[in-house]
């Protein structure tokens, strides 16, 4: 039998060993250089779910250590789930300068206000195209500042892969540069180069698509206003491009066209580039609004005897959120007005013949219209002729709606007589008044029953500015802004003559509120049993102040409709300032009419002041409140204001 020594069996298991190892370690250097990588999984937000998808390894992307998520949403608000391998993407360029952009990637917003900074200029993200979530969010100010910036973060940012969604908000297009438009039209923009001021423009792209973005749009302004973009999409991981982007969709409106035709003196409305857009009523986005009895309220619309004066009063009614065109009616006269009712149909409001020669009888044929056509309602609103609404003149009457049910208030009104640009500075304002200010108001029809149908002839024979109820109505008063939500179109000396009153009214550059989000602050004290509160609280705040002027002094400002002498001293902007006087003349108020004389405010020989509210007077100056202050109001026995000298005038 053969033996085997201790010596060569370790010899043997060492070469063994030795053979092992080397095979092992070219195996692993194989696998190394040519050898693929474990799958891995991750997950991702996907629709209303989180799935595992697995995939190859692709260098994932980082997201930006500076890089915020702000609210999240669902699908980003998207009904349905996003198919396969696509993610939802919710973009917003705001309604105005004092709103905020918007961009939702996979359920989380990454742009919104005090969110990344989104604002003025453009704004980008960054998505991973294979995780499909935002890694990266800047915005670029174009407008105060170059765009070189931009254009580094394009060439080191935005990977082969990455899908970009920019947006623009406010103005971008200012310092918008040559090269950066280059880069977006390299990475997908057909329409950059066509970016011109307050234009809103949104790109969805992916760097290393060939050819031109399918999501892009841009809309021209108008009149430096925006037309602002709210779109949702399903977003696909790998974009397609065009090769060649198809002509946007040629504006159809035929029946527009057709009455345009024979109507070329309506200039505006009728104009080449106009005659073919459709006329869609504005959608509402105040979530807070929606429900309001004030949207299926009736409008009612004096035709008047201007067809151009009634085509711009139509399409500021069509531009508020909210309308519902078959709640519009317009009254009209057939001999002074044929082809109203052509018109309207082009909107798709009503119409409604009434051949009147008073304005008793129009306001009869306003009201027995809605009788006839909408049996039942409880409220009604009048636009009289030749009036121009503000964007959110529905909205402010719908926030104060409620205030109808007092039984103390008469109407809601949308316009103030003593709105001048200098006295009227606070959309956020509502007052009391004991004056009927005409021109747009909202009131229920009860109160026409019972106040003013019974003596429609002596009561409403003028439009409404001229005064339909007497001053001093202290039972029941108006809903009047500080701002005004209407503004009354010129009308030329040929259409009404020059009377002081018109002059004194409308011969004068009047406010009017742009904003189409105003929000009322005050509503909740216009009550009776609260607004004297309210006044008694304004009048001795801390943050009240007197202003002690001179008999000499305001004198001489009214002599001369001016303030420039005064030296008012108004640093306070949240203050209230109160010019407390005794009236001369117990029965009259020629020292009201003086100090609205030399303020700026209404003023006409032989009518009161307009605004009034038990002796006293309220309007706004560089946002700040100010009180005429008389010793016919109740509050003029406050001891800080009781002991004025000063008499007017």
């Amino acid at each position: 039998m053969k033996r085997i020594s201790l010596v060569s069996v370790c010899r043997h298991v060492l070469w063994t060993g030795m053979v092992g190892f080397i095979m092992v370690g070219f195996y692993g250097v194989y696998q190394f250089l040519f050898g693929l990588p474990p799958v891995r999984v991750v997950e991702f937000y996907m629709g209303n779910a989180s799935m595992p998808i697995s995939f190859k390894d692709h260098g994932e992307r980082i997201v930006s250590q500076y890089m915020e998520v702000g609210e999240i949403l669902p699908n980003c608000g998207i009904s349905y789930v996003c198919p396969h391998n696509h993610f939802p993407v919710h973009i917003f360029t705001g309604k105005g300068k004092d709103d905020t952009p918007k961009i939702c990637v996979s359920g989380k917003y990454i742009i919104q206000k005090d969110i990344n900074n989104g604002g003025r200029g453009l704004n980008l993200v960054v998505v991973d195209s294979h995780r499909m979530q935002a890694v990266h969010a800047r915005r670029f100010d174009t407008y105060a500042t170059d765009s070189s910036e931009l254009e580094l973060f394009l060439l080191r940012e935005v990977r082969p892969g990455d899908i970009l969604i920019a947006l623009t908000f406010d103005e971008a297009s200012r310092n918008l540069g040559a090269s950066a438009k280059n880069l977006l039209a390299e990475i997908g923009s057909s329409q950059i180069q066509n970016l011109q001021f307050r234009g809103q423009w949104y790109l969805i792209t992916q760097r290393g698509m060939k050819g031109f973005s399918p999501f892009e749009l841009l809309k021209a302004s108008k009149g430096g206003l925006w037309s602002p973009i709210n779109e949702h999409f399903c977003i696909p991981r790998l974009l397609e491009g065009r090769t060649i982007m198809p002509d946007p969709l040629v504006l159809q409106n035929e029946p527009r066209a057709k009455f345009c035709d024979h109507h070329t003196d309506l200039a505006d409305f009728c104009s080449v580039s106009q005659k073919h857009v459709p006329l869609k009523p504005a959608v509402l986005t105040n979530r807070q609004l929606v429900g309001s009895p004030m949207f299926i309220t009736p409008i009612m619309v004096v035709g008047g005897s201007s067809l151009e004066a009634l085509t711009l009063t139509l399409e500021t009614v069509m531009s508020q959120p909210g309308i519902q065109p078959r709640y519009v009616v317009v009254v009209y006269n057939p001999d002074v007005l044929p082809d109203a009712p052509q018109l309207c149909k082009l909107f798709g409001f009503n119409s409604k013949p009434a051949k009147t020669k008073q304005y008793h009888e129009v306001v009869h044929a306003v009201f027995d219209t809605v009788e006839t056509m909408f049996p039942g309602t409880v409220y009604v609103m009048m636009i009289e002729e030749g009036l121009l609404l503000a964007p959110d003149c529905l909205s402010y009457t719908a926030a104060l709606l409620p205030l109808l049910h007092d039984p103390t208030v008469l109407a809601i009104s949308a316009w103030n007589p003593n709105g001048f640009p200098n006295v009227s500075s606070r959309p956020d304002l509502v007052y009391r008044s004991e004056d009927f200010p005409g021109q747009a108001f909202t009131i229920r029809m009860a109160t026409y029953f019972s106040q003013l149908r019974p003596d429609l002839r002596r009561c409403c024979n003028q439009p409404g500015w001229v005064g339909w109820l007497e001053v001093g109505r202290w039972e029941r008063e108006v809903v009047v802004p500080d701002v005004s939500r209407v503004l009354r179109r010129p009308v030329g000396p040929d259409l009404e003559p020059t009377t002081p009153l018109i002059s004194a009214l409308f011969h004068r550059l009047r406010a009017t509120n742009l904003e189409v989000s105003a929000v009322i602050s005050n509503t909740e004290v216009l009550v009776v049993d609260r607004y004297e509160s309210h006044l008694i609280h304004l009048l001795n705040n801390s943050h009240t102040y007197t202003l002690n002027l001179t008999h000499a002094a305001l004198t001489n400002c009214a002599a001369t409709a001016s303030t420039a002498k005064l030296n008012l001293l108004m640093s306070d902007k949240q203050g209230v300032y109160v010019i407390p006087f005794k009236e001369s003349d117990q029965s009259g108020v020629s020292g009201m009419k003086l100090l609205c004389l030399c303020f700026g405010l209404f003023h006409e020989d032989h009518t009161p002041p307009r605004g009034l509210h038990r002796g006293l007077l309220r309007f706004s100056m560089k946002g700040s409140e100010v009180i005429f202050l008389s010793n016919k109001s109740p509050h003029f026995l406050l001891p800080r204001y009781s002991r004025t000298t000063l008499t007017l005038p």
